[in-house]
């Protein structure tokens, strides 16, 4: 396509998207990504330090009819946004997308919590639809993109995200084309990130990330419907735009529409088994399984030579960083130190990542066995292959992995679903009965019922 038609096929695809044309896949992806995020929101405000000040913050700045999560105080909706948005990737432990690098749904699910709240009314179809085009959005601008932005500088999942929730929230709120691209404008002018936080021992910004993301998507929408006349005439395309700012115009404008308004890439949204970055799930997968099938023994191990596709150097590098890392929000980007979790403990858990955890000299050793290399032939669109060799006293051990735990082809049972929202929800600083979080479930399931979705907004 001609690249200058990029931004009003987007906009044209929040306008002409409707519930009834969602696939059946996009609805169910979005109830499970519903429910996973949910639990991992309740788990971060018993657990991360980091975000207990936003909610603080926005408890003490503002009141209105919006919730936050862990506290009895009630807030304006860019503060709940903010302080809500600030939970979602604390543990790292929500749902991504396979192939685009990115979580479809962080920034989306505080935001429209919060725009649902304020607005009253909502309809459990309109607020999935919202959710099904911003997922699909927000993976479809990374999918776009011929190369990792990181090496510019730029942390991209939040940015991307923040663009996705902004535009689904035009459709929830009902804004027409003009004031999408009004919101789309006003949110270029806040969503950024910066790549560094990944690299700072002291900075909780990687984790609190997609609160400015929520908030920012937030405010746009807001400012949009009152009408503040923001419009880019070609934000996404345009010589100065979103492509040019970020990719420095290394992007595919056929890809970021291939199949749009068909296919929605929601879809293929993955849900973790472990707390940690998603790029190091198919080696903690290879690793336990080649353990379990061949019952090799820790003592036995004398070297793990792992092989990754190019997303690898985000938990591999700077060497000197991953190999010995100084916070737990670094810890779950060490490949070494994750992969040598999994080999002692037999799991990567929620309790993993403590300086503790962090300093154990038997947890580093085995690290330092952890050779990576990155093969360049490798596609963005094969982004989890993992070639991996364990080292033994008695001979090597080798396995290819594609997918990861998790995933669409290798899904996590339902067994496995439950286990993840109970554990996280019994970590949430304010307790949920058993029948709570039943009841939470059963909304969820029963949301395209609802009039309402505050019916389900009010449990929590």
């Amino acid at each position: 396509m001609e690249k200058t038609g990029l931004s009003k096929a987007l906009i044209q695809h929040v306008l002409d998207t409707q519930y009834e044309t969602l696939p059946p896949a996009a609805v169910q992806a979005q109830k499970n990504s519903l429910t996973d995020m949910l639990g991992v929101m309740l788990a971060a405000t018993g657990l991360d330090l980091s975000s207990a000040p936003f909610a603080a913050y926005a408890a003490a700045e503002g009141t209105g009819p919006c919730t936050i999560l862990g506290r009895e105080e009630k807030t304006t909706p860019m503060l709940a946004a903010l302080a809500n948005g600030a939970l979602v990737h604390a543990l790292d432990y929500e749902d991504s997308h396979e192939v685009a690098t990115v979580h479809p749904n962080s920034a989306a699910l505080p935001a429209f919590m919060a725009l649902c709240q304020q607005v009253g009314g909502v309809s459990g179809k309109t607020f999935l639809t919202a959710m099904a085009l911003a997922s699909d959005i927000c993976c479809r601008l990374d999918l776009g993109v011929n190369e990792d932005l990181l090496k510019y500088g730029w942390n991209m999942p939040p940015v991307h995200g923040s663009m996705g929730a902004v535009l689904g929230a035009g459709k929830l709120l009902g804004l027409d084309a003009g004031q999408i691209s009004d919101a789309v404008a006003l949110n270029m002018c806040q969503a950024t990130c910066s790549g560094e936080a990944a690299n700072s021992a002291g900075s909780a910004v990687r984790t609190v990330r997609e609160g400015f993301a929520a908030q920012a998507a937030v405010q746009s929408a807001l400012l949009a419907k009152r009408g503040v006349p923001a419009r880019f005439e070609t934000p996404f395309e345009g010589r100065l735009g979103y492509f040019h700012m970020y990719a420095r115009d290394n992007y595919t404008p056929e890809k970021v529409v291939k199949d749009l308004g068909k296919v929605y890439q929601g879809e293929f949204i993955s849900f973790k088994p472990w707390p940690c970055c998603r790029a190091t799930h198919t080696s903690i997968d290879g690793v336990l399984t080649l353990m379990r099938q061949h019952d090799i023994k820790p003592e036995e191990i004398t070297g793990i030579h792992i092989t990754l596709q190019e997303i690898g150097k985000m938990v591999t590098e700077p060497r000197e960083i991953k190999y010995r890392p100084k916070a737990p929000s670094i810890g779950k980007f060490s490949l070494p130190f994750i992969v040598a979790t999994a080999v002692l403990k037999g799991n990567v858990g929620l309790d993993s990542f403590g300086m503790d955890k962090l300093e154990d000299p038997e947890i580093l050793a085995m690290g330092d066995k952890v050779i990576c290399q990155i093969n360049p032939a490798w596609t963005k669109e094969q982004n989890k292959y993992t070639d991996l060799i364990i080292h033994t006293t008695r001979g090597d051990f080798a396995m290819h992995l594609e997918h990861p735990l998790g995933c669409v082809e290798n899904p996590m049972t339902e067994a496995d679903t439950r286990r993840k929202f109970a554990d996280c929800a019994a970590r949430a600083k304010r307790p949920y009965s058993a029948e709570r979080i039943a009841q939470i479930c059963t909304t969820i399931n029963r949301l395209e019922e609802l009039e309402d979705v505050n019916e389900l907004f009010d449990l929590l």
